[in-house]
């Protein structure tokens, strides 16, 4: 398979938000972010993918070894001989990239985190290099549009480990801090179980909440920090950030029914957004900013 069609069948297959978001970015760099978005991906599945934690060490230990030779331009893998004409053209750190591994070996190590100072650690680890990366592939260098790729990342991360919970739980991993889950009422136990009573469900519903409140105002942060002048480049990230905003929303209105199945929007309801940023970025607002407690 050639390298571009890979990234493509591993980030953005059609109807994927990630296909949306690339359909109206840059043409010139479309396909450098999907490599960026293929690569997280490919990282971070490893530990969902292994039995035992030293086949995903070794793993790792291959991709750390893939990207030293991404940084010599003499890549094996197809995302990372996708991925080279870009770290070339726009003088990319791969160095950066090697956050994304740290994250999945996190993965391997830890099955929860204590607090929200841990989490964000891994949050930071596992979206942050990649998102500064497409940052800097548009050409961006203002402390405007860095750190909109800083709170893109978190927001989208913190999304993904709402979207992901029940995927998450069977696999034994929690991505909600501990000391929220407790002063919830709830347990690893207690928050997987789907016949809980009345009082653990509205418990549940409650801490999703919180979580998810959490991530839309990072999302909204990010949003927030872009100059209009800066929007229009930076179209792939802001779709991304307003896609997965509608879907915190859509879960909320639900009251997060994410152990039940996992949740889409429709490729509709994706393109319809897609194409209102693509058109107006300007107009484009973050919400009213909300209480974090």
């Amino acid at each position: 398979m050639e390298p571009q069609a890979y990234c493509r069948d591993k980030a953005a297959p059609t109807g994927s938000s990630t296909y949306y978001a690339a359909l109206f970015a840059p043409s010139a760099i479309r396909d450098g972010l999907i490599a960026l978005a293929a690569l997280r991906r490919e990282i971070l599945e490893i530990p969902h993918e292994v039995s035992e934690p030293a086949i995903g060490e070794a793993k790792l230990g291959w991709w750390q070894e893939e990207l030293q030779r991404l940084a010599n331009d003499m890549p094996r893998h197809p995302i990372t001989q996708a991925l080279a004409p870009y770290i070339e053209a726009h003088a990319l750190p791969v160095a950066t990239l090697e956050d994304t591994v740290e994250a999945a070996r996190m993965d391997l190590t830890y099955s929860a985190y204590p607090t929200l100072r841990e989490l964000t650690v891994y949050c930071h680890r596992a979206g942050g290099g990649v998102a500064d990366l497409a940052r800097r592939m548009t050409g961006a260098e203002t402390p405007a549009a860095a750190a909109f790729a800083h709170d893109l990342s978190m927001g989208l991360e913190l999304t993904r480990m709402i979207r992901h919970l029940r995927r998450d739980l069977r696999a034994g991993r929690l991505y909600i801090p501990e000391d929220e889950l407790h002063l919830s009422g709830l347990s690893l136990k207690t928050i997987a179980d789907t016949d809980a009573d009345t009082d653990q469900a509205a418990s549940r519903i409650d801490l999703l909440r919180r979580q998810a409140r959490r991530a839309r105002q990072f999302l909204d942060s990010a949003i927030g920090h872009l100059p209009a002048a800066e929007r229009p480049a930076q179209a792939y990230g802001l779709t991304l950030a307003v896609l997965y905003r509608e879907l915190l929303n859509t879960l909320d209105a639900a009251d997060f029914p994410v152990l039940e199945r996992q949740h889409h929007l429709t490729p509709l309801r994706k393109l319809w957004l897609a194409w209102r940023i693509r058109r107006a970025p300007q107009r484009l607002s973050p919400r009213p900013p909300e209480s974090t407690s």
